[in-house]
């Protein structure tokens, strides 16, 4: 969350144009003003630690995400997000690992049509160590640009009533901003475990977004603690517990839960698997989930059910989100050790 980047106009409003410009700013700005939120949090890498950069299961992997939610509010919140994560091989013995990635979201909420664009590039280095070679410890950047707008047009004032004539002049409409990122991972994985535990932080310069040259109107930055695990209960079923911690200035976020693995088959030709799991953002929301393996293809189907005040407004609907992963591999071109990405 950022503090409030048009509370400081200079220009006089009436107490409506003021509740008006309130309500635009709470019903746009408590997404936009964050970053992307996706309840599959698991499945946008780079947005949930720029050292993800590098770690997939093969020689690249492509990830798209689109969420869409509170429709039964306002119009709906929009948001659309796609990665592409790229691994090479380094070091002597080809088991550590060079990271290069790209991630994009375009968010789009609210009757003013609040709209961020944020592209950032990341670079990681994962070094293998221990024994048996199984354990990583690396480390990522990502540099990122922002550009915001919104469009005053389609918001309503007092003035507007009775034929009347807005005469309100807001400022700026767009605000753009360069960003950075940073993040450590840890990773120990096996032939049956994968243990992941990782620490980043988001927007580290606090960049300002402001529509009125509001110099104190920054992003906070963002803290993400985030731990995964991965272990066979049987030759068929897998348990897949993850978690993750948000802390953004005075906002904070705690969500937690777990996917079972069904294994349908696994040899060299073919690797089919669904999983059937259940997530849990304290206080907010309550979200089953989907997901289905199909070779080097998969897709996840999620849904908000919301269980906080707002239930009563929404009638408990959140909103959907889909994931399509693809994991491509070129000939003669991995890691001494290859990354379980299935968690």
């Amino acid at each position: 969350m950022m503090n409030n980047p048009i509370s400081n106009d200079q220009y006089p409003m009436t107490a409506l144009k003021k509740l008006s410009l309130v309500l635009f700013l709470l019903q746009t700005l408590a997404t936009a003003a964050q970053d992307a939120h996706f309840s599959q949090f698991y499945e946008a890498p780079l947005l949930l630690n720029p050292a993800r950069a590098g770690l997939v299961n093969g020689t690249f992997q492509l990830t798209g995400i689109y969420r869409s939610q509170w429709k039964e509010i306002t119009i709906p919140f929009k948001t659309l997000s796609g990665t592409a994560n790229v691994s090479v091989p380094a070091g002597k013995n080809k088991n550590n690992i060079i990271g290069i990635a790209i991630t994009d979201f375009a968010d789009k909420s609210g009757d003013a049509t609040y709209t961020v664009n944020n592209i950032g590039a990341a670079l990681g280095y994962h070094k293998n160590f221990g024994e048996n070679f199984n354990r990583y410890l690396g480390g990522g950047l990502m540099f990122g640009y922002a550009s915001t707008s919104y469009d005053p047009s389609r918001l309503t004032f007092d003035e507007d009533f009775n034929n009347g004539t807005n005469t309100e002049i807001i400022g700026s409409t767009k605000s753009n901003y360069f960003d950075l990122s940073a993040g450590v991972e840890y990773n120990f994985l096996n032939d049956s475990e994968h243990l992941n535990i990782g620490l980043a932080c988001y927007h580290f310069l606090q960049p300002t977004v402001s529509y009125s040259n509001n110099a104190e109107s920054v992003i906070y930055r963002k803290w993400v603690a985030s731990a995964g695990y991965s272990r066979p209960l049987n030759k068929m079923f897998d348990i897949l517990p993850r978690a993750a911690v948000f802390i953004q200035g005075p906002s904070k976020e705690i969500i937690f839960g777990s996917d079972v693995k069904v294994k349908l088959t696994r040899n060299a030709v073919t690797n089919y698997s669904v999983y059937a799991g259940a997530y849990y953002r304290v206080g907010d929301a309550l979200i089953p989930k989907f997901r289905v393996d199909m070779g080097d293809l998969s897709f996840s189907l999620s849904y908000d059910f919301t269980v906080s005040k707002l239930a009563k407004a929404n009638q408990s609907s959140g909103g959907p989100e889909l994931t399509l992963i693809y994991v491509g591999r070129v000939k003669g071109v991995s890691a001494g050790r290859i990354y379980n990405p299935r968690f």
